[in-house]
């Protein structure tokens, strides 16, 4: 695998971070499942694989920037011994990494999501006994005409998360390990409620990723709904915050609750075996 001192010698160009990037995706085999899923249609140089591959890469730097730029961002790069013997950056132009959006827009990003997971991910001993379950919202800027929209979701006004009430915006899930590796995203309508999502995230991990011990979900308060526990029942575990809304956690806060140690010394806690929405709980 590249390491951060390769080097083209007698050129100034170079590696650096992105050796041991691209040595992780092919070793994971991930190029692979893509081109299985959504075969090259065209007479471009580089699979739709390739290209991701060249995605992931421009993404630990070069974000928010427009397609054209590509080449410029790699103009520095050893592109061939990233990418493979031949390539040169002007063959990962806005046409071909356009043509690779709309296949995998036409495929399904979290299906070819899960394809990935689930060959490439699940298969290595990363574990996926506590999966952690989020969203955030990204703001868009352009005209977005709602009548011609074919997508699932739906780029609207919402509650932006990063102030931007001028904007419109779409809301992206994502389920990730203990360990930080992602195991599932799909992407939300703009003006979808976090109850909602968090929901839809969990149970479609627990239909999608089988796993042989026991899974925790572990969400934020937005999750903790009468309904979203009822719809989970009793065979799913999930941990998160109870909302201070609750009349029994109010009671429990102005409580004198005899609190044991935990292991750090820094934090004690108090436990309470109860009922919510018809499912048991502590």
């Amino acid at each position: 695998m590249p390491t951060s001192a390769d080097f083209i010698e007698g050129s100034n160009v170079s590696i650096g971070h992105l050796g041991i990037v691209a040595g992780a995706f092919d070793a994971l085999g991930i190029a692979k499942v893509i081109d299985r899923a959504i075969p090259k249609t065209c007479r471009h140089h580089l699979t739709h694989g390739e290209i991701v591959k060249a995605m992931a890469l421009n993404g630990l730097g070069f974000v928010e920037r427009c397609l054209y730029l590509y080449p410029e961002f790699l103009s520095e790069i050893a592109v061939d011994r990233l990418l493979g013997d031949g390539v040169i950056p002007a063959h990962l132009n806005d046409d071909v990494l356009g043509r690779t959006l709309d296949a995998i827009a036409a495929y399904g990003p979290t299906e070819l999501f899960n394809a990935i997971v689930a060959e490439c991910l699940l298969t290595s001993d990363y574990g996926t006994h506590c999966l952690y379950v989020d969203t955030t919202a990204f703001s868009v800027s352009g005209d977005y005409d709602t009548e011609c929209d074919s997508r699932i979701m739906t780029i609207t006004y919402g509650h932006p998360k990063d102030g931007r009430w001028d904007l419109k915006q779409f809301v992206l899930g994502m389920a990730t390990d203990q360990h930080g590796i992602p195991l599932f995203l799909q992407t939300f309508s703009g003006n979808t409620s976090d109850k909602k999502t968090l929901l839809s995230i969990i149970t479609q991990l627990t239909d999608t990723l089988q796993h042989p011990g026991t899974v925790y979900h572990i969400a934020d308060a937005a999750f903790y709904t009468a309904d979203n526990l009822a719809t989970l029942g009793t065979h799913t575990f999930w941990i998160s915050r109870v909302p201070a809304t609750l009349k029994e956690v109010k009671e429990l806060m102005t409580a004198d609750l005899p609190f044991r140690p935990c292991a750090d010394d820094r934090y004690q806690y108090a436990e309470r075996v109860t009922e919510y929405a018809g499912i048991p709980q502590r």
